[in-house]
């Protein structure tokens, strides 16, 4: 990347290029898993990044992370053109080959979880790269922004569900000329909010109709199942939520309160909400969640506005821990 290189497709890549599963084993800590999901626009319609500038802007990013090795000792990117199978050369009718066309198709599968798990982190490069003009695609080329494209939407969305604040970043924050180290790398790339509160399916299928696909036929009935098995998956599962630090208001909760009464997380424990803008209106769309049995499991909840009287109600009647 430093050297100005371009990202080859998988079949193209040499053998060091990938970690093994041992070797992702070896480095996931206590908390995290040591694997990164990179969400983004393709640039063309054959290739994703044909001058290497997203390249250099991914690397300058992992090198800011590893620059931690206590924090982050090592991380596998899964990057869909060098990660899945691809089409070698289509202009000249060279296509995957049955094999890893079903290694593909069972790689998309599995799309939901590596976005959406509580514990993997998810680059998104939300602007374009220094250069590139739309008006210069070639015929037929999606030229959508980040928040306009529906695979790019999905990804984020998926990272929406359950991921604590640090572990989705916006690398589109990234500032010129700034030396990261992981720490600044984190705070730059999650503030001034672009964290929404995660989607009920129903809410995310009907928001999907407003993105633009390449293949909308397929996609867009694959990624909605998608979507609604990875809510399902982590809801399902989660005891801790922290969506502290978000810059979510009374709007935010109230869209979080929606989808908690609609029994998505039954085995939540903790849930962390300091840090955000959350006011009175907020504070009564939770309590009244919370008041119709939602979040069953739940003990401590941190708002930051433990003095709310229909929130603070609520969490007395239930046994909840109101910090």
């Amino acid at each position: 990347a430093e050297a100005g290189g371009v990202l080859a497709h998988r079949q193209a890549l040499p053998k060091e290029a990938f970690l093994s599963f041992a070797d992702l084993v070896e480095a996931t800590g206590k908390h995290d898993l040591p694997v990164a999901a990179l969400s983004y626009p393709w640039l063309t319609k054959d290739h994703p990044d044909p001058r290497g500038a997203n390249l250099a802007r991914v690397a300058r990013a992992l090198k800011a992370l590893l620059s931690r090795p206590d924090l982050i000792p090592r991380l596998g990117v899964f990057w869909d053109f060098g990660s899945l199978h691809q089409h070698p050369d289509p202009p000249n009718g060279v296509l995957r080959t049955e094999e890893q066309n079903a290694l593909f198709k069972q790689g998309l599968g599995c799309l939901g979880t590596l976005y959406s798990h509580q514990h993997t982190r998810v680059l998104r490069l939300t602007s374009f790269p220094d250069g590139h003009k739309a008006e210069d695609q070639a015929e037929g080329t999606n030229v959508a922004k980040y928040f306009d494209r529906g695979w790019c939407y999905t990804e984020q969305s998926w990272a929406g569900l359950t991921k604590a604040g640090y572990l989705s970043l916006d690398l589109g924050k990234m500032r010129a000329g700034v030396e990261y180290d992981c720490l600044s790398l984190i705070r730059d790339c999650t503030q001034e909010g672009g964290r929404r509160p995660p989607l009920l399916p129903s809410a995310f299928a009907a928001e999907l109709e407003t993105k633009s696909f390449t293949n909308g036929k397929d996609d867009k009935p694959l990624v909605k199942r998608l979507y609604e098995a990875a809510f399902e998956e982590q809801f399902g599962k989660a005891t801790e939520l922290h969506y502290f630090g978000l810059g979510w208001g009374d709007a935010e909760a109230a869209q979080l309160a929606e989808v908690l009464a609609s029994g998505a997380a039954p085995r939540l424990e903790e849930l962390y909400l300091y840090d955000n803008q959350i006011g009175d209106e907020g504070c009564k769309a939770l309590a009244a969640a919370l008041k119709e049995g939602a979040a069953p499991s739940l003990k401590t909840l941190n708002v930051g506005n433990e003095k709310q009287p229909e929130l603070m109600a609520v969490c007395e009647e239930r046994g909840i821990d109101l910090e």
